[in-house]
C-alpha cells in the first residue's frame, strides 16, 4: 500500500519535526520502513510496505543514479519488468529490482510520456533537482489516493488528507460544503474536490 508526504515551502526551510509527525499519520499505510529526504525548502517522506523488492536499495524517497530525480511512489506497475528491458542501460546503473526505479528511469528517458508505458495502479511525485520542477501523476482510474493543498507560500501533497491537515492546513478542519452536497447527491466525492476545505484530489 505505502504512503507518502511531500512539502515545498517557497520562502522558509521546512520544519522537520512538524513534517515527521505528520508523516507518522500514514504509518498504517506503510509500517515496514520510514525514510525522509530534505533539500533546501523541500521535504519528501515515505512510509513503506515492502512487496516487490524487499531490500533497502528499493527504499524511498529514491534518487536515481545521476542524482537528478527524487521520487515517492505508492502502487504497483504490473509491466515494470518489460519497461525495464525497453529502457536498457541508457547511461546509468540499476541499483534495485523495484518498479519504483523503473518509474524514475522511464521518466528520465521519456519525460511525461512515460505514463503511456505504465500498466498498473499508482500515485507518484518526481522532483527534478536540476530544474526545481515537480511532476505528479495518478493512475487513470484513481485507485491510489493523491491529495494536495496549495497556499501562497507552500505546496503539500499526501496519500491521506490527515497528513496534510497535520501540517497545519485547514486548522479548523472545516468541511467542504460543495463536496458534501455532491456526496449526498451522487454518493461519492469526485476529483478535484475532497471533503476537507482547502484540500483537493489530483
Amino acid at each position: 500500500m505505502c504512503g507518502f508526504l511531500g512539502y515545498i515551502d517557497f520562502k522558509e526551510k521546512v520544519d522537520s519535526q512538524t513534517f515527521e509527525l505528520a508523516l507518522e499519520t500514514l504509518h498504517t499505510r506503510g509500517p515496514d520502513k520510514t525514510n525522509v529526504y530534505y533539500s533546501d525548502n523541500i521535504a519528501f517522506g515515505h512510509k513503506r510496505l515492502s512487496i516487490i523488492d524487499l531490500s533497502d536499495k528499493a527504499s524511498q524517497p529514491m534518487i536515481n543514479s545521476n542524482k537528478r530525480y527524487v521520487i515517492v511512489f505508492n502502487g504497483e506497475i504490473y509491466n515494470f519488468k518489460d519497461i525495464r528491458k525497453e529502457i536498457g542501460d541508457f547511461g546509468f546503473e540499476w541499483k534495485s529490482n523495484s518498479d519504483t526505479e523503473v518509474i524514475l528511469n522511464a521518466y528520465h528517458k521519456w519525460g511525461s510520456d512515460c505514463l503511456k508505458k505504465f500498466e498498473g495502479m499508482f500515485a507518484f511525485v518526481i522532483w527534478d533537482i536540476f530544474t526545481k520542477t515537480l511532476f505528479a501523476a495518478r493512475d487513470r482510474v484513481g485507485v491510489k489516493p493523491f491529495f494536495y493543498a496549495l497556499k501562497e507560500n507552500s505546496f503539500i501533497f499526501a496519500s491521506r488528507p490527515k497528513a496534510i491537515l497535520s501540517m497545519n492546513y485547514n486548522k479548523t478542519n472545516s468541511l467542504n460544503k460543495e463536496a458534501l452536497n455532491i456526496y449526498l447527491n451522487a454518493g461519492y466525492v469526485p476529483s478535484p474536490h475532497s471533503i476537507h476545505q482547502g484540500v483537493k484530489q489530483l
